[in-house]
């Protein structure tokens, strides 16, 4: 956790006028600083969520824990004050409080006087009294915090609300002599389903004006993979399975064994928008939408995948034959459980559909060759092995996961794809059972040493990075600015 401090050089300390101001004057104010770009800005391509309990990444910040999101600002209930209503805001999410941050690099200049300027709108609701607290440091070249901190506050809620009601905060500062960078730390504090808080308008100003660059992807350092395998079950508390050696000692064998993301957040509850957000970088629709109701019109990681010329599978439990969305083979198979069923333009298209989906029985069939294997296969249980139907979570739900997985696993791990190539597992749950929260086990296993043995990650990671990572793997571009700013799994990998 990086200190709370900011601050100015001993001999040029803060100037800090710390305070609510009139929106005419934040806008006005300084008009021969507005030339340059703004590093804070959000750019029409970044996706924003309408839905208020979906979770999203906020594109050039690096979310430390919670499950913040970009949402659509229109979309909010909300009074501004008294000017264009900006197109995103961010707030702390569905689950609780969020902690983002964010290094602006400032530039040499040879001005005697270096001026700042941070301004942002906030807003808060709910019974918990949530504000969204902004805090600024000083960086010199070695990493050290140049004096004390600043900070902007923002409200809390007002009671008995429903209206979020906007209010500005800005901060004047001198530069210090010695600083090279603007360390931001965003502090969205929330209770699940009684408090939330919210920040809009951000804006960093400069005089003399300075050019910033867009803010870019985290660094991807993934290897290239022949092959990726993703495997997501249903409804399980982190809690629940990490360290339950008597229900589940697969899984957590298979947790020893590779890599395991302990601080893993899935980014919707229920079920299918979890899907979708590492198949197609977006949740898409909202509120509990399932097949056969969802028809997405965006690209999805098989679309990447043939543009790629790389093969690609989903391997059902229950299916039957290809393509088949009827349960007349398994009462409890359920098709979006492997979520390319959901994309319009393989609905529309019978025959690319038969060519991709199939029967969980062709896995072993296609384990044998290396040429037969895919490059991604997605596989999914029905709703009994994946741990739905015998009680989310629980000892019986846990013990029927555990062998589901070892039956589908330990032909995989004797193939020649894992033996003889460069091969990713990913195993990871939709959504946890908790709804309080959303923290699920993810766990990462490599062929030939490409994959700690036995590492635990503590950084925050989610659906996005699933995605990103598997695009890294294979050499894929992204689908949406949620998977195209997502942090990969980048510590996993042996000599990492």
């Amino acid at each position: 956790m990086v200190p709370n401090t900011l601050g100015g050089h001993p001999s040029s300390r803060w100037a800090v006028v710390v305070a609510a101001v009139s929106a005419a004057a934040l806008i006005g104010a300084h008009p021969a600083r507005a030339a340059g770009r703004n590093p804070l800005a959000f750019s029409r391509a970044f996706h924003c969520a309408a839905d208020p309990d979906a979770a999203t990444t906020v594109p050039g910040w690096n979310i430390v824990s919670g499950s913040p999101a970009l949402r659509c600002a229109n979309s909010l209930h909300a009074a501004w004050p008294g000017v264009p209503v900006p197109r995103v805001a961010i707030t702390s999410g569905p689950y609780g409080a969020s902690v983002l941050e964010r290094v602006i690099t400032l530039r040499a200049r040879m001005a005697a006087v270096r001026r700042l300027t941070l301004s942002a709108w906030f807003a808060a609701s709910g019974r918990a009294r949530a504000r969204g607290v902004l805090s600024a440091t000083f960086l010199g070249a070695s990493g050290q915090t140049l004096g004390p901190a600043s900070v902007l506050r923002g409200p809390t809620a007002p009671a008995r609300s429903a209206l979020l009601r906007f209010e500005a905060r800005r901060i004047d500062a001198d530069i210090p002599r010695d600083a090279v960078a603007l360390r931001l730390r965003l502090d969205l504090g929330g209770t699940t389903a009684h408090g939330r808080s919210y920040i809009a308008a951000l804006r960093l100003q400069v005089e003399p004006p300075m050019a910033f660059a867009p803010p870019s992807p985290p660094a991807a350092n993934v290897p290239r993979f022949d092959h990726v395998f993703l495997i997501m079950m249903e409804n399980t508390d982190y809690g629940q399975l990490i360290g339950d050696r008597r229900d589940a000692p697969y899984m957590n064998s298979l947790a020893a064994r590779g890599a395991l993301l302990a601080n893993y957040q899935a980014i919707y509850h229920p079920s299918d928008e979890n899907y979708l957000a590492i198949a197609g970088g977006d949740a898409f629709v909202s509120r509990g939408v399932y097949f056969p109701n969802i028809h997405v019109a965006a690209r999805n990681l098989g679309d990447l995948l043939e543009a790629a010329g790389r093969s690609w599978r989903t391997y059902e439990e229950g299916m039957g034959t290809p393509c088949n969305t009827s349960t007349r083979y398994d009462r409890n198979y359920e098709p979006d459980d492997a979520p390319f069923i959901l994309f319009r333009d393989i609905q529309r298209n019978p025959a690319r559909c038969r060519a991709h989906l199939v029967d969980l029985r062709e896995w072993s069939r296609d384990l044998k060759r290396t040429a037969t294997t895919p490059a991604f296969a997605w596989l999914a249980a029905d709703d009994y092995d994946d741990g739905e139907l015998p009680g989310n979570g629980s000892p019986k739900s846990l013990q029927v996961q555990d062998a589901w997985l070892r039956a589908t696993l330990e032909p995989l791990f004797s193939s020649p794809a894992w033996r003889d190539q460069k091969s990713l597992l990913i195993l990871t749950w939709d959504e946890s059972d908790t709804t309080t929260n959303n923290h699920i086990p993810t766990i990462v296993l490599g062929s030939r040493g490409t994959v700690k043995s036995g590492y635990i990650s503590d950084i925050r990671y989610d659906h996005y990075s699933t995605a990103r990572t598997i695009e890294a793997a294979l050499g894929l571009p992204a689908m949406t600015s949620n998977d195209g700013y997502a942090r990969c799994f980048d510590d996993v990998f042996a000599g990492r």
